[in-house]
């Protein structure tokens, strides 16, 4: 060993460093690919990145080693065709194009989404807070009535009970649930302005967070009844609050972890700007 050593210009002490680095960089890459399986079996179909990132602190190298790690490990997620919806009629106007959000409680945004369980179709809502990301109320219903949404929206009202609303502007889309005259008296008994979307993108918030609890949590569950999707819903609404890093936050912080640096007086300066033709620097065709 010595001589072969020798032969290559290699020192023993030189040698003994270069096995501890490969050790090293294996425990890495086994410490790495247990604590992404960690990650996954919660949130299914969180990315590469994120998985950095919801594990920050314990991850043994940084972000960019990780991501290319875990890409070639076969971690890399996939994601099935978009899905679209009819407008209804009797619309309110667009009133937060080119707003810029300084706090919570400013805007909400509420979608419905359809989940298959059980042999039938039912039907999720949420609302979101477009500041902090948090999903504040979710509801599994049978049908697609107005008094559903209702529902979804008390929730989230309640939730956030003794916290100043005035000026809170509720958005949604052009679906006849919103449309309905029993949904627009409810938000004008608690003064809440309403306005809504033409396009999908116009609602991209809530529309992302469809399409998150739909493929990355609840098609990794079993559903198979109504109960069971209540619990799935309930279950991956929490993974998103507490835990799932959220690319449009400062650090890549949880809904939950931003709101609790905000009431620490942190982030000062952030604030969301929703797209505006009048103020992009980019214009979007669609033919």
């Amino acid at each position: 060993m010595k001589q072969m050593l020798a032969w290559q210009d290699i020192s023993r002490q030189g040698a003994h460093q270069g096995i501890a680095r490969m050790h090293k960089a294996h425990r890495d890459l086994l410490d790495t690919i247990e604590l992404a399986g960690r990650v996954r079996s919660e949130h299914p179909q969180i990315s590469c990145r994120d998985i950095h990132y919801a594990a920050r602190g314990q991850m043994p190298r940084g972000r960019d080693w990780t991501e290319q790690l875990l890409l070639s490990c076969g971690f890399r997620v996939k994601t099935p065709p978009r899905s679209f919806t009819v407008a209804g009629q009797g619309v309110c106007a667009n009133l937060i194009e080119g707003m810029s959000i300084t706090g919570a409680n400013q805007l909400w945004q509420t979608d419905i989404t359809y989940v298959w369980a059980g042999r039938r179709w039912y039907y999720v809502s949420f609302v979101v807070d477009v500041y902090t990301r948090r999903i504040l109320a979710s509801h599994c219903s049978r049908d697609l009535s107005s008094a559903s949404q209702i529902r979804c929206l008390s929730g989230a009202l309640s939730r956030v009970a003794g916290q100043d609303l005035s000026g809170l502007i509720v958005h949604t889309d052009r679906g006849i649930q919103y449309t309905s005259g029993e949904y627009k008296r409810y938000l004008e008994s608690h003064g809440l302005r309403h306005s809504m979307a033409r396009y999908a993108w116009q609602n991209a918030y809530c529309e992302r967070v469809n399409r998150t609890i739909k493929e990355g949590y609840l098609q990794h569950y079993t559903t198979d009844s109504y109960s069971s999707l209540a619990a799935g819903v309930c279950r991956a609404v929490r993974l998103y609050n507490h835990s799932k890093p959220h690319r449009g936050l400062p650090c890549r912080l949880s809904p939950d972890q931003f709101v609790k640096e905000l009431n620490q007086g942190l982030h000062p300066d952030y604030r969301v700007n929703i797209w505006s033709k009048l103020t992009s620097t980019k214009m979007l065709y669609v033919n």
